[in-house]
């Protein structure tokens, strides 16, 4: 089902998801899988650009897994990384950026069983931004 997020952003996610607010960001969560959404603006490609070169700085220094892809004005940038819960819990960690030339929809995808990384990377992937008219 696709959920709008803001007006430009909305994101495609399947049966069972629910949905709760809490701040300035959009939880959505089922058995196994928590996703934190937050939209921002900046003003133009120049700061997208900034954006996407600290993404990259930051996981290049703690030597992160990254993915990166563009889907028409979309650029996508993430970071995989395994987060230690409790001493026995370990969680996979996407950090997943969707930026277009006037904002970002991060997307936050926290796994309990790494098999669900293939479902996490569609739902990413299904993240799309409409420009408003003028």
């Amino acid at each position: 089902m696709r959920q709008q997020l803001t007006p430009q952003w909305s994101i495609e996610l399947p049966d069972g998801f629910q949905r709760r607010r809490e701040d300035s960001h959009i939880v959505f969560w089922t058995a196994g899988i928590t996703i934190g959404v937050v939209v921002f603006s900046y003003s133009g490609a120049k700061e997208q650009a900034a954006l996407l070169a600290n993404l990259r700085a930051k996981a290049q220094a703690e030597e992160l897994e990254i993915i990166e892809e563009q889907e028409g004005a979309v650029i996508r940038f993430g970071t995989l990384q395994l987060e230690a819960i409790t001493p026995k819990h370990t969680r996979l960690a996407l950090h997943a950026f969707s930026t277009a030339e006037n904002g970002c929809a991060q997307t936050s995808f926290y796994l309990d069983n790494a098999t669900d990384l293939q479902q996490a990377l569609k739902i990413w992937q299904s993240v799309s931004f409409t420009p408003i008219e003028s």
